[in-house]
């Protein structure tokens, strides 16, 4: 009895006006808008880009496909010459500073400071600091390494050096902000980079 009530009325609804479907089914209108933002995943793939001039490079970066213009106007001024020995720093003259060798290898970072007669200032490493195993080829490590030996530096009442790195390791740049931080004043820093440490190794010949 059931199944045939519920068929009568699906008929008298086939069967009815317009009028009558309208109103027993109301039709409503249904309107979507497009998106007007991007979705958060798409901002952060494409990144944040800085406008403006003031823009800060880090070593070993990429440019974000900008072009930098260097000022290349009285560059002749830059350069060391021959009075520039004699001059005077902090009251101490430019060749009689000590000199901080800085050697970074691709797992430790080493420094040595020495005065104008050669003689051993302090000696440091990332070892010393203790870092151990692989935590020595950090940056953190190297900008450690380089506060321990700017303290000991200002402890001995040197607060004036000059800067002499060699490598390329991960402890290069963060071991003289460590020293910068520690309150040493870095006058100049001279690079000994070898360039083939820069490309490819060379391959090796076989014989035969």
């Amino acid at each position: 009895m059931a199944a045939r009530n519920l068929a009568l009325q699906f008929s008298r609804l086939a069967l009815g006006t317009r009028a009558s479907c309208s109103q027993i089914l109301p039709i409503r209108s249904i309107s979507s808008s497009l998106p007007k933002f991007d979705s958060i995943r798409d901002n952060h793939r494409a990144g944040t880009r800085l406008t403006g001039p003031e823009q800060e490079i880090f070593e070993g970066t990429t440019g974000a496909n900008q072009l930098l213009s260097v000022n290349l106007k009285n560059i002749e001024a830059r350069f060391p010459t021959a009075e520039t020995l004699n001059q005077l720093f902090d009251g101490i003259p430019y060749k009689d500073l000590p000199i901080v060798y800085i050697k970074a290898t691709k797992n430790n970072t080493l420094i040595n400071v020495m005065d104008n007669k050669q003689h051993v200032i302090i000696y440091t490493s990332c070892r010393l600091e203790g870092f151990k195993h692989a935590r020595k080829k950090t940056t953190i490590a190297g900008q450690t390494t380089g506060v321990a030996a700017g303290q000991k530096l200002v402890r001995r009442g040197i607060r004036t050096v000059r800067v002499e790195v060699k490598g390329i390791g991960p402890g290069r740049l963060s071991s003289v902000k460590g020293m910068d931080t520690a309150g040493v004043k870095i006058v100049s820093i001279t690079d000994h980079s070898n360039l083939i440490e820069l490309g490819p190794r060379p391959r090796k010949i076989r014989r035969i």
